[in-house]
């Protein structure tokens, strides 16, 4: 899997990514980028900035300041507002951009008043100008892929925990995003609904699909992961393949992060 990445042009590339909220920095420099294809897993400790890193990759949380902030091949520029409060610059950028990024949160998301089958439609009709017939066809394809086809027709509300997610994640496959970032999406499981979750995350990754994911479960983000990029207090801390990040740990910090959660 490693080494196909590394010719193309990457698909994110931040550089220097500083994040506060108030007077709290949370991001304090962070260099991160993802080729086409390549899959990175973000590890690091409670509080270590991954979930916020990720918010700003989407643009759903506004960088504080960046060297250089490229999404998709386009320059992402900021402005301040007179309170000091950062925006990006072209609202019709952000919104192409967002619909190109596809995002699984750690709750499952899911509009409780439409079906599974007009949660994964609604996007497709409302962003993309798709027919209802050709986002009906499409949103049946998608489910099927992630295992739910007998499912459609219910509510979020009957459904588990598990299926939620898979379906949050066929909703955020629906508009053909160019890479799909997951914060924590096992995390609101019970134990024995993650495997399931994991298994069409797993799938993607073996498709070729740019995903970026946030996760706790080592054994998952060793697994799928090309790249394995470990933040601590606001900084990554160290990056590399799953065999050099969990079999030859440099930094102290990570080989105690990795002894907590062995």
């Amino acid at each position: 899997m490693q080494g196909q990445h590394h010719s193309a042009a990457p698909v994110i590339e931040v550089r220097d990514l500083h994040k506060s909220f108030g007077s709290v920095e949370v991001l304090k420099g962070i260099d991160l980028s993802a080729r086409p294809g390549e899959v990175i897993s973000l590890i690091g400790g409670s509080g270590s900035g991954k979930s916020t890193t990720l918010r700003c990759l989407n643009l759903l949380e506004t960088p504080t300041s960046t060297g250089l902030l490229k999404l998709l091949g386009e320059e992402v520029h900021l402005k301040t507002d007179r309170r000091g409060v950062g925006h990006v610059s072209n609202k019709k950028q952000l919104r192409r951009l967002r619909s190109r990024l596809g995002m699984v949160f750690q709750s499952f998301n899911l509009w409780p008043h439409m079906t599974l089958e007009q949660n994964v439609m609604e996007a497709q009709v409302q962003v993309l100008g798709r027919t209802k017939t050709q986002a009906r066809d499409n949103a049946h394809q998608l489910l099927e892929r992630v295992g739910l086809t007998e499912r459609l027709s219910m509510f979020p509300s009957q459904l588990s925990g598990g299926q939620q997610q898979r379906g949050a994640i066929a909703r955020a496959l629906a508009v053909d995003p160019e890479v799909m970032l997951f914060d924590e999406p096992t995390s609101a499981l019970d134990p024995e609904l993650v495997g399931e979750v994991l298994n069409v995350m797993k799938n993607l990754a073996e498709e070729g699909r740019t995903m970026i994911i946030v996760t706790h479960e080592m054994k998952f983000a060793a697994e799928v992961a090309d790249k394995v990029v470990f933040l601590n207090q606001g900084r990554v801390e160290e990056e590399g393949t799953p065999e050099e990040i969990f079999q030859a740990p440099k930094s102290e910090r990570l080989q105690q992060f990795i002894r907590s959660v062995g």
